[in-house]
């Protein structure tokens, strides 16, 4: 609930969340508290510290008034103990508020949303001049009226190529997955599904300044990029095999050479163009089951693997412009697997 508030909960989770709601009404009186909690959210008068202990402080409550409640069954009285426990709920939250909507914390109110579809691609220009990309089955926030104040602060879900508009005294900053991006101006592309095993951050031109925690050490890691160089963090914290041109710097991120050729389009009058922009995707020493992802937010489709020998097979290629029975044709020839094209229900079934 407080992730939906804030803007920063995941299409998984508001659809999770929309389904509870729909199975038990009486979660609405809990959620409907917290809604109109949002707004005393940012007043200023704690520090950092200072919020951290109320947080600790409503919580203990909250937990010790839930123990306390012995078990009733029974629809009207689980009702009642409902209201009881958002009513307390009001109380913690009431104290816990700025904390919870911290400005410097990840979690924050945006105004502005965009997204796009499996199979679609948008763009957009933002209130600085700073122009965005999406990339299938991405979602992007920010707030326009932060944003005419200097507050250049974006969340994305997805993928995207970034052409930020120079403004030393107001960096840009991209908050994506497990990756805080720090831009002055440059140009740059985040891929950052949820549902893949890898975030990726591209820099094609400038400078940008990336930190995530460490999964090993629990501890900040800033790595800075340079021109054509592919931060490439594992989320499982397992890097596969290590290639020659590759350089490890800990157990879960390293840096590879990007396959962005300038010469592809950076010329003084052609605009910059990513691979995916062109329709082109080249992929390499990745499973099948990890390509499936791309192929089916490129085409709208589902994949089902009735086979997980497959779906764990190492692909490497390139494909530009193909319709969807090319590339299954061609990736049955490298992997030797059977399939079934279902266009009418748009499910792809390998075995």
């Amino acid at each position: 609930m407080s992730r939906k508030i804030s803007g920063e909960a995941t299409v998984a989770e508001l659809e999770e969340l929309a389904r509870m709601l729909e199975e038990d009404p009486e979660l609405g009186y809990a959620f409907n508290i917290l809604e109109d909690v949002e707004s005393v959210h940012d007043n200023g008068n704690f520090s950092f510290d200072e919020a951290e202990a109320l947080k600790l402080r409503g919580m203990g409550q909250l937990s010790q008034w839930l123990k306390e409640q012995p078990p009733q069954p029974g629809v009207a009285t689980n009702r009642y103990r409902w209201i009881y426990a958002a009513a307390a709920c009001l109380a913690v939250i009431a104290t816990v508020a700025a904390f919870v909507f911290w400005p410097n914390k990840a979690v924050r109110s945006y105004a502005n949303e965009v997204v796009t579809k499996n199979g679609s691609k948008t763009s957009l220009t933002l209130p600085d001049g700073s122009t965005v990309i999406l990339n299938a089955c991405s979602r992007l926030l920010y707030d326009a009226d932060k944003f005419l104040k200097g507050d250049r602060v974006v969340s994305l879900t997805g993928e995207a190529f970034f052409d930020v508009k120079h403004d030393p005294e107001h960096p840009f900053i991209v908050r994506s997955g497990q990756l805080n991006i720090k831009v002055l101006g440059t140009t740059f592309n985040v891929k950052a599904y949820d549902e893949d095993a890898r975030v990726e951050a591209t820099l094609i031109s400038g400078k940008i300044a990336v930190d995530f925690t460490d999964a090993k050490t629990n501890k900040k890691q800033e790595v800075i990029l340079q021109p054509l160089q592919k931060l490439v963090i594992n989320k499982a914290d397992i890097i596969h095999e290590k290639r020659a041109e590759q350089t490890a710097l800990s157990a879960n991120f390293s840096i590879v050479p990007s396959s962005y050729s300038p010469a592809s389009g950076a010329g003084d009058s052609l605009p910059i163009k990513t691979d995916w922009m062109d329709d082109r995707f080249e992929f390499d020493q990745i499973t099948l089951s990890e390509l499936a992802h791309d192929i089916e937010r490129w085409y709208n489709v589902t994949i089902i693997f009735k086979n997980t020998r497959y779906s764990e097979e190492t692909v490497t290629g390139v494909f530009k412009k193909q319709n969807i029975r090319e590339i299954l044709d061609a990736l049955q020839l490298t992997v030797g697997f059977q399939y079934k094209l279902d266009e009418s229900n748009k499910t792809i079934t390998i075995w």
